[in-house]
C-alpha cells in the first residue's frame, strides 16, 4: 500500500509540475455606477525541457460550477478564505461583441449590431468550412467541421521553459446577491475576496470533436497535456 501511495504521489507531482499558472495582478476600475471592469493578468510557464501543448482559449473565463469540459480558464471565488461554488459574478463572453449588445437599450442599434455580428460570424463559419474542404477534409457534417477546426485552432504550444502572458478582461455588474438553483451567494463589500484560476486541460474527452486519427495522435502524445493546473490565489476588489 505504501508503494502505491508513493506511485500516486509521483504521478500527480509529475503531471502538475509540467506547467505553472500564476496570476500576476488584477486591475479593476469602475466604468459606470453599475459596472466595474477587471483585467486579470496571468502567465503560463512550461517548467520542462520539452515542448508542451494543450487545448485552451486563454482570454476569457468561466465559473467553476459551469466549467465542465470547458476550453476556458475556470475561476473560483473565495470569500474570507471559504470557496463559494456559485455561477458568477463573472460570465464567459463567447463573442467579444456580446456585452455591447447586452448594454444597448436602443432597439434599432441592437438590431443593427446583431445583423453585423451575424454577418461577421457567418462569413467566418463559411470560410472555415471552405478551408477544411480545400485542405482535403472528408467529413461532410458542417457543424462537426466547424467545431473540429475551432478546437484545433485553440491549441497552445509552449517551447521548453517558455512563458506566455495573457489578460482576461471581464466585468462585474455590481450585483451582490446571486441565487442559482438552491445555491445563494452574497458579495459583502466588507469581506475579503480572492480569485483562483484553474486550467482544466482535457484531451481525452474530445472524441466527438476530432477525427479518429487526430484523437489517437493526441491521446498517445505525452507532451500534449491532460490534467488540471491551478494558480495562486489573488485578492480581488468587490468593495464599494
Amino acid at each position: 500500500m505504501r508503494h502505491l501511495h508513493y506511485l500516486l504521489f509521483f504521478i500527480t507531482f509529475s503531471v502538475s509540475s509540467q506547467i505553472e499558472v500564476t496570476i500576476d495582478s488584477i486591475i479593476s476600475v469602475d466604468i459606470s455606477s453599475k459596472k466595474r471592469a477587471f483585467s486579470i493578468n496571468y502567465h503560463i510557464t512550461n517548467t520542462t525541457d520539452r515542448e508542451l501543448s494543450f487545448f485552451l482559449i486563454p482570454n476569457t473565463l468561466i465559473a467553476n460550477s459551469a466549467g465542465s469540459l470547458t476550453l476556458f480558464p475556470v475561476y473560483k471565488i473565495y470569500q474570507n478564505g471559504i470557496f463559494e461554488d456559485v455561477d458568477g459574478p463573472f460570465y464567459e463572453k463567447i463573442y467579444k461583441e456580446q456585452e455591447e449588445i447586452e448594454e444597448t437599450d436602443d432597439v434599432e442599434k441592437r438590431k443593427k449590431l446583431i445583423e453585423e455580428i451575424t454577418k461577421k460570424y457567418t462569413l467566418e463559419y463559411n470560410n472555415i468550412i471552405e478551408t477544411y474542404k480545400k485542405n482535403g477534409g472528408t467529413n461532410t457534417d458542417e457543424a462537426w467541421i466547424y467545431k473540429n477546426q475551432k478546437l484545433l485552432q485553440s491549441i497552445i504550444i509552449l517551447k521548453p521553459n517558455e512563458t506566455k502572458n495573457y489578460i482576461i478582461k471581464t466585468n462585474w455588474n455590481k450585483e451582490r446577491y446571486y441565487k442559482i438553483d438552491d445555491k445563494e451567494f452574497y458579495l459583502n463589500e466588507n469581506d475579503k475576496f480572492e480569485i483562483e484560476l484553474s486550467l482544466s486541460l482535457d484531451k481525452l474527452n474530445r472524441k466527438t470533436s476530432l477525427s479518429m486519427e487526430e484523437y489517437s495522435k493526441f491521446e498517445k502524445d505525452n507532451n500534449f497535456l491532460h490534467g488540471t493546473f491551478t494558480s495562486n490565489k489573488m485578492e480581488i476588489n468587490f468593495g464599494e
